[in-house]
């Protein structure tokens, strides 16, 4: 908050528009009244400080050690439980670039490495109050539902950079240190509705059950767009973060047909 000509402002700044807190409570009163206020922010404060310690228990761990969990508390797995088209939900899926060439040369070593991978980012993931969707066997795709879309979006981006963070900080300089194969990953994200459809296949007896979620199929194709070590997001997650994370975003140019939506943006997040 700013002071401007005597008077107590929101200062937008990426925007560049100061808006009166009187006018913010005005519109607060409007619209909150009666509303649930929520908010629900990483359980790490420091993506560099907690890689750094994962990068010591790691290197423990792998001269033999037991594995020593974060001090820092995840959130534990849930299930998604989307039930309707109103659920709102943000999607981000990993994937492992090679990971058949590495599959085929390194054997063995390879799936210890990924053992590893797996843990510690899913472990990520629930710093930030998310979940695993499903393992794909060269990544995962994970969601983040909370009660107030605000938060979630700005968790999303948090966790995409992190994921990155402890892959590079962690994850890879204790793989290599063991003499197993270090990985490379690109990263995209974007929110949207999704809906649960139960499946069933009465001549067999096989029940089971997807989701349905335009951001789910867009952040799996935005995320093949993204290079090693690339965090890209969608246009609707874009519009959705607060300035601290716009400015870290760039336009970049994307190929709008993948996804099938005209004129649909992809930002890369640094």
């Amino acid at each position: 908050m700013d002071l401007i000509d005597g008077e107590n402002c929101y200062v937008d700044k990426f925007l560049n528009t100061a808006i009166p807190e009187g006018v913010v409570f005005q519109m607060m009163e409007a619209h909150l009244i009666g509303l649930p206020l929520s908010y629900g922010p990483p359980s790490i404060t420091s993506s560099s400080e907690y890689a750094k310690s994962r990068r010591f228990a790691l290197k423990d761990e792998l001269d033999g050690a037991p594995y020593s969990p974060p001090t820092e508390k995840a959130k534990a797995h849930e299930e998604l439980q989307a039930n309707s088209v109103d659920s709102f939900i943000s999607f981000l899926s990993i994937d492992i670039l090679g990971s058949t060439a590495l599959q085929q040369a390194y054997g063995g070593k390879f799936d210890e490495a990924y053992q590893i991978f797996l843990r510690e980012l899913s472990t990520s993931v629930g710093h930030f109050h998310g979940s695993i969707l499903n393992v794909t066997g060269d990544g995962f795709i994970a969601y983040i539902d909370m009660p107030r879309f605000t938060t979630q979006c700005d968790n999303t981006v948090d966790l995409g950079l992190t994921l990155l963070r402890v892959l590079q900080d962690a994850i890879n300089p204790s793989l290599k240190q063991a003499g197993l194969p270090t990985l490379r990953i690109r990263v995209g994200a974007d929110v949207g509705k999704a809906v649960r459809r139960n499946i069933a296949v009465e001549a067999t007896n096989f029940r089971s059950f997807d989701f349905g979620s335009a951001a789910l199929n867009r952040a799996v194709k935005i995320e093949q767009a993204a290079g090693a070590g690339q965090f890209l997001i969608g246009q609707a997650l874009y519009e959705l973060l607060h300035v601290f994370w716009l400015e870290r975003c760039q336009l970049i140019p994307f190929s709008e047909h993948k996804i099938g939506l005209a004129e649909y943006k992809s930002y890369l997040v640094t």
